[in-house]
């Protein structure tokens, strides 16, 4: 097998697309809104529909992958990825943004579902969950980085030098894939497990009657919608409401990234000492805290430091829940990893976009919706992780 280094490296690369595509331009809403001729609430719109996009497209990359290969799958998303980030660049039409957009992310979904189905091709449950954890340290410089990246990008190239950057950046990672990516897929490399169509319904239903993977799932789709619905909302919560330029808010959001970075970091060694299902458990009671005190601190207008230190706290919370509910969800499943996957980001994606979208309507000016609609996620997800805990503990 290659270089363990360079695969994990390559693939929180894939991911790393995801993130800087949403978190690069944020800077630039409010130029955007001048040189579209529309206001923020329609460039915002742009965040959603390319969730909508990476929802669709990992129903259809995960089953294609099963059946025709990690690796061409791969190739597909990453050069449709490409030509929406080309398109963008060239254009000041609001409905050609959404559309390629929606382009940008359904090609570039390929990546997230196929990198975590190569992950659980190579390693079992434990080993996975280190693996996605590496993945989010590298992955998780992206928040950190991008918007101080977008806002030199503003300043001395424009608002669409920023997808001119993940143009380079998405044909870099295709070399990189075509180059060092091993294909994982049994079916490919050994012809004799090859499988039909029926046999995918079968893996299918398997799939979604399996109670870990739904509960999983839940819990790790809040923790992703809960992680959007703050970065949506960034740029009206520090620059709208409490009025901080771009530079300034670039650097608070970069502040706030660093919670990824440390849950990633500290999450295999917390492991190894503690049940996951613990972790898992007060992970989501940190996220309901952190987000009821975010509402008394907003509704009070206490310090804005105190603010902040709440969404850090919080997106600590988010940090711990990803790689643990990734590595349980998809570990089950000895066949039909990338149909498992894609229905993980599918679930995480249209949540998201349904959440996110809500928010957006009831915004109106006001951080509240926000908050209020964290914590009622953050409940919910508390409520499987309790099914999950005491289910783990009964069986012990």
């Amino acid at each position: 097998m290659r270089n363990l280094s360079i695969i994990v490296f390559i693939l929180a690369l894939l991911n790393t697309l995801e993130s800087l595509s949403i978190d690069l331009y944020l800077p630039a809403f409010p130029l955007m809104a001048q040189i579209f001729q529309t206001d923020i609430g329609h460039i915002q719109i742009s965040i959603s529909i390319f969730f909508a996009g990476f929802a669709i497209g990992q129903l259809l990359w995960g089953p294609l992958s099963d059946k025709k290969g990690r690796k061409p799958i791969l190739y597909i998303g990453l050069i449709l990825f490409i030509i929406g980030a080309v398109a963008i660049y060239f254009t000041t039409n609001i409905f050609v943004l959404w559309g390629m957009r929606f382009l940008q992310a359904f090609g570039g979904s390929a990546g997230i579902v196929i990198g975590r189905a190569i992950v659980i091709d190579l390693y079992d449950k434990e080993k996975a969950v280190t693996i996605f954890s590496k993945q989010s340290q590298i992955s998780g410089i992206a928040p950190i980085v991008a918007p101080l990246l977008g806002s030199v990008f503003l300043r001395f190239w424009g608002w669409n030098s920023a997808f001119g950057f993940l143009s380079i950046l998405g044909a870099l990672t295709l070399l990189l894939v075509i180059k060092y990516i091993p294909e994982t897929n049994s079916r490919i490399t050994s012809p004799d497990t090859a499988v039909d169509e029926t046999k995918l319904k079968d893996q299918l239903k398997q799939i979604i009657s399996n109670k870990d993977f739904i509960a999983n799932t839940v819990i790790g789709s809040i923790a992703f919608a809960s992680l959007i619905i703050y970065i949506s909302n960034a740029p009206l919560l520090f620059m709208e409401i409490h009025g901080f330029s771009s530079e300034v808010f670039s650097f608070i959001f970069a502040f706030n990234s660093l919670a990824l970075i440390f849950a990633a970091f500290i999450t295999p060694k917390l492991i190894r000492r503690i049940k996951d299902t613990k972790i898992l458990l007060a992970a989501t009671v940190l996220l309901v805290s952190t987000n009821g005190l975010h509402f008394f601190i907003s509704a009070y207008h206490l310090p804005v430091s105190l603010e902040i230190s709440m969404l850090f706290l919080s997106l600590i919370a988010i940090g711990l829940l990803f790689p643990i509910t990734t590595g349980h969800a998809l570990s089950p499943f000895k066949e039909g990893r990338g149909t498992a996957a894609a229905l993980m980001g599918f679930t995480q994606l249209m949540i998201t976009f349904l959440m996110s979208g809500l928010v957006g309507f009831l915004e109106s000016k006001s951080i509240m919706p926000m908050i209020i609609t964290r914590i009622l996620l953050g409940i919910i997800a508390m409520g499987f992780a309790c099914k999950i805990y005491y289910k783990k503990k009964e069986m012990a």
